[in-house]
């Protein structure tokens, strides 16, 4: 029986398996981004054209101008904590912690939003109009950026905390893991600028 205790994951060098890593996350970004993106372009098609007043029907509601904000600015904290913590390796640990913390407020202040919104029937489910259904997937599409920087966050502090890590194949996790949280900052960023504001 063999005495040596240390787990091996990879075969291949660490530079290879980060750049795959970053690699997959890129992809992940741009199928996100194209649908993010759709998401927009749908927001402006139904909103210019308008049909018969469906857009925001007589008596629709809408949102404020802050409403979208709100919950994209944990995004935008946890994107500028994460770099934070990739500049000072020394306090990644609490430096993810608080990025994890800031998603997880995010992710609730997200759902309770999604939960809430005025221009949704409670009792059939029926929406007013199209801007109510735009700015309803923009949402949920928000809350999916959420969900999975949680699990990266997560992830980034349970890592923080083994003595074992391969320095290499750690910067590059920092490194990939900082393009989603990058990422996730500018499409919120993006769906919060149009949403409440061009009614």
């Amino acid at each position: 029986m063999s005495t040596d205790t240390k787990f091996h994951v990879h075969h291949d060098a660490p530079e290879v398996v980060g750049r795959r890593e970053r690699l997959g996350v890129r992809l992940l970004i741009v199928a996100d981004g194209s649908f993010v993106f759709a998401l927009i372009f749908s927001y402006f098609y139904l909103r210019n054209l308008d049909q018969n007043g469906g857009w925001i029907p007589d008596g629709g509601h809408t949102l404020a101008t802050s409403t979208g904000w709100k919950v994209v600015i944990p995004l935008i904290i946890a994107a500028l904590v994460h770099r934070l913590a990739m500049r000072d390796p020394s306090h990644q640990r609490s430096f993810s912690a608080i990025a994890l913390l800031s998603l997880a407020y995010g992710a609730y202040a997200q759902f309770d939003q999604l939960a809430n919104l005025p221009f949704i029937d409670g009792e059939s489910g029926a929406f007013e109009g199209a801007y109510a259904s735009c700015v309803t997937l923009i949402a949920g599409g928000n809350l999916f950026h959420y969900i999975v920087a949680i699990f990266l966050a997560l992830g980034l502090v349970l890592r923080s905390g083994r003595t074992n890590v391969n320095p290499v194949l750690e910067s590059w996790r920092m490194r990939t893991a900082g393009s989603w949280f990058t990422w996730i900052a500018i499409a919120g960023v993006a769906a919060s600028a149009i949403t409440p504001s061009f009614m």
